[in-house]
């Protein structure tokens, strides 16, 4: 019996657009990364391997979870790569500008708390568990705050044992990268919260309904497991 392959929504203009711009942010980091080996620059050496495991992030987890994730998502995680490897540790934005490092930890506040979003909310639409709104919440705003400190454990590892400067202040560049990763995840959490209780229209939701519509076998396994919970032996 041959298995049913992904039936995959058609690629409008706006998605190939969002593609083309995503493998340009890809062709321009694969370059930098390139060229950090060439010149033997270590610290952009260790950072690229790192953005490596970040890239392949999506891959992982559509392969784990047996998903499929919007075009968005790809562009939205490609561009906050970019923006840290190129922007902040190629071209220095990071010392050159006070204010980068904050826009960045919030913005990814939010990308990881609508990350941990989508993999619970898969767990929730194909029925395998039941989760009230708030716990669902505080589960984002977790994951979110977990990836942070993650984050800061690997930038302490690698000043300590390679000499770098990721931390730029030390405690403070910790502290704060913390509590803007924390205020950004409460915002998903209550877009979240707000979404699960009232179904109100705004990023949560576009989110979830380009999900739903990439995954549409999802639903249809719902529907089958509520139809044979309220009629045994049914097909």
């Amino acid at each position: 019996m041959k298995k049913s392959r992904r039936q995959l929504p058609p690629l409008g203009n706006a998605e190939k657009i969002e593609l083309i711009i995503s493998y340009l942010l890809k062709a321009v980091m694969l370059f930098t990364i390139i060229m950090s080996f060439v010149e033997f620059n270590l610290f952009l050496m260790a950072t690229s391997l790192v953005i490596l495991v970040f890239s392949a992030l999506p891959a992982m987890i559509e392969r784990t979870f047996r998903i499929t994730l919007p075009v968005e998502v790809d562009l939205v995680l490609t561009t906050f790569i970019f923006a840290h490897f190129i922007l902040g540790e190629a071209e220095n934005y990071y010392n050159r500008f006070w204010f980068f490092d904050l826009i960045l930890h919030s913005s990814s506040g939010i990308i990881i708390g609508m990350v941990g979003f989508v993999i619970i909310y898969f767990f929730l639409f194909s029925s395998k568990v039941n989760a009230n709104p708030f716990l669902v919440s505080v589960f984002c705003v977790s994951f979110s705050l977990a990836v942070g400190a993650l984050w800061e454990i690997l930038e302490f590892g690698m000043d300590e044992i390679f000499g770098f400067t990721m931390q730029k202040t030390g405690l403070v560049d910790t502290m704060s990268d913390l509590i803007v990763d924390f205020l950004g995840a409460c915002v998903v959490g209550f877009w979240v919260y707000r979404y699960l209780t009232k179904d109100e229209d705004g990023l949560v939701k576009l989110m979830i309904n380009r999900f739903v519509q990439y995954n549409l076998r999802l639903r249809d396994r719902r529907q089958r497991r509520k139809r044979r919970e309220k009629f045994p032996g049914a097909a």
